[in-house]
């Protein structure tokens, strides 16, 4: 096997380091720009979200294809949730007791990916994700790394300890989940499977 720090690899490497930074750079210059369009919008009285404005963006960037069509309605979700941010979903009351889904147990890996997965969303597992989970948390934009997280936003894990886990996964093909996860902010940003 040839050595991975070559140095065309690491040249690579070096443009595409270069080139996160200036994505950093640009989506922290987007944040402050959506701040601004917020108070303009608010001050005017215009709705946030604005379809004509999305599409009229997206002709202007010409053929796109479905990835990077993907990516530019994440850029979009990304400036709207910076023009008007939320903090709690609002589901009203619901029960203190664990919500039960019953299921085929890869219907319910998909469900549960598609529950805690948000664009960007960190995945950490140390072990063997369900091929189904992980299809799903991509597609919703997650990131999977294989490791262990210190302090995640939210647990899944395959057991029935809900001391433990927010959503359980049982092999009798149920499905736990803590409600009070509904009614925070949504963007799970680091989520640990067990």
């Amino acid at each position: 096997m040839r050595d991975a720090t070559s140095g065309l690899l690491e040249k690579v490497r070096e443009d595409i380091l270069q080139n996160t930074m200036d994505l950093v750079r640009l989506f922290r210059e987007r944040e402050s720009l959506s701040r601004i369009i917020a108070d303009i919008k608010t001050r005017e009285n215009v709705e946030i979200r604005d379809r004509r404005r999305e599409e009229a963006v997206l002709n202007s960037l010409g053929d796109l294809n479905p990835r990077q069509k993907a990516i530019i309605n994440m850029i979009f979700e990304f400036t709207i949730a910076c023009e008007n941010p939320i903090s709690e979903v609002p589901f009203g009351d619901l029960p203190g007791r664990s919500l039960e889904i019953r299921g085929e147990k890869s219907l319910l890996e998909y469900v549960a990916s598609a529950m805690v997965s948000r664009p960007g969303s960190e995945i950490y597992s140390s072990g063997d994700l369900d091929p189904v989970f992980v299809v799903g948390a991509i597609r919703s934009g997650a990131h999977i790394i294989n490791g262990h997280c210190v302090s995640p936003d939210l647990k899944l894990g395959h057991s029935d300890n809900q001391e433990e886990y927010h959503i359980s996964i049982l092999e009798n093909g149920i499905m736990k989940v803590n409600p009070a996860i509904l009614h925070v902010d949504s963007s799970f940003s680091k989520v640990q499977v067990d």
